[in-house]
């Protein structure tokens, strides 16, 4: 079976998204919803920092011993563990939400990108049945983002040294080629590790392969074609950035027109730009997802792109 091209993977994936747009809002939500989870922690801080300094100014101690008081407070190791605890128990809630959003959306997507054919998923079951499967992958996706920057910061890093060491040098044509060189293969291995997270998170939710087999299986499926899927991440991202940044000049303009009216009025488009760009950064992760797992599941893509097979009674077992 014929291998299926970028532009292919890249339209059908398309497709896909636009003809299940709930599954983008709800994606938006997920979003958004991260500022909420935070307002806990937020709130912590700020009202132990407030009592600490009034309690300070009632003894008379006047602004300096506020602030002298607020940081008392924050070198206590009770402090800033419940601040740390707080902080870390919404990062954690909403990675889970997140992964439990992919886990449900990209079934309904893959079987749209199968043609419709079999029983319909479910979002809700794929929510379920499937984040013990996504999960692993889902980490393993952001222990290689996160590596993969660090290698790009640890080569730019080098890159101002080198420029350090030999400006004003004679013949600083080498060191600046092989530092240029370096800087390309730092970015050319974090697009690499990033893209290969996003092909097994892709194979665990669309497929239903276990953790361990998604992430061995997407590793060679990006060997085999690395040109292929660094172009798809890369053109979804380039047009996610040309959306939001349309959306963000109209909604700049608008905003321009909106400051001689109430303030309520001024602060919409703020609001209605981050809600439009929580709901393109949703939309463009569920297209990337989709173009890398047309790209990973073939040539066998036709048959495993159907209604997925993990919502069955086996696999809910675990089989």
């Amino acid at each position: 079976m014929e291998e299926p091209t970028v532009g292919r993977a890249l339209g059908s994936g398309f497709r896909a998204v636009a003809s299940t747009p709930w599954v983008a809002v709800l994606g938006m939500g997920v979003t958004l919803f991260r500022g909420a989870l935070a307002l806990p922690g937020t709130a912590f801080v700020l009202s132990v920092s407030w009592l600490a300094a009034q309690e300070s100014l009632q003894r008379g101690g006047g602004p300096q011993g506020a602030l002298g008081a607020v940081l008392g407070v924050w070198e206590s190791p009770r402090f800033r563990s419940i601040a740390i605890g707080l902080w870390l128990a919404g990062v954690l809630l909403w990675g889970a939400l997140r992964v439990a959003w992919v886990a449900g959306a990209v079934p309904v997507v893959a079987w749209r990108l199968a043609g419709s054919r079999g029983e319909e998923p479910v979002f809700a079951e794929g929510a379920a049945w499937r984040f013990h499967r996504v999960l692993p992958a889902a980490v393993l996706a952001l222990l290689l983002d996160l590596l993969g920057k660090a290698m790009l910061l640890g080569a730019a890093l080098g890159v101002l040294a080198v420029g350090a060491r030999v400006q004003g040098s004679a013949s600083p044509g080498a060191p600046a080629f092989v530092a240029a060189l370096a800087l390309a293969a730092a970015a050319f291995l974090a697009a690499s590790l990033s893209a290969t997270g996003d092909v097994a998170v892709a194979r665990a939710a669309i497929a239903g392969e276990a953790p361990a087999r998604a992430i061995g299986a997407g590793a060679r499926a990006f060997l085999a074609r690395p040109a292929a899927f660094l172009v798809a991440v890369l053109a979804v991202w380039v047009a996610a950035g040309l959306a939001t940044g349309s959306a963000q000049g109209a909604l700049t303009a608008l905003g321009s027109v909106a400051r001689s009216g109430p303030p309520a009025l001024q602060a919409f488009p703020q609001v209605l730009l981050a809600v439009l760009a929580a709901l393109l950064a949703a939309g463009a992760e569920l297209w990337r997802l989709s173009a890398v797992g047309v790209l990973a599941l073939s040539p066998s893509g036709d048959r495993r792109l159907t209604a997925p097979p993990a919502f069955s009674p086996a696999a809910r077992r675990g089989g």
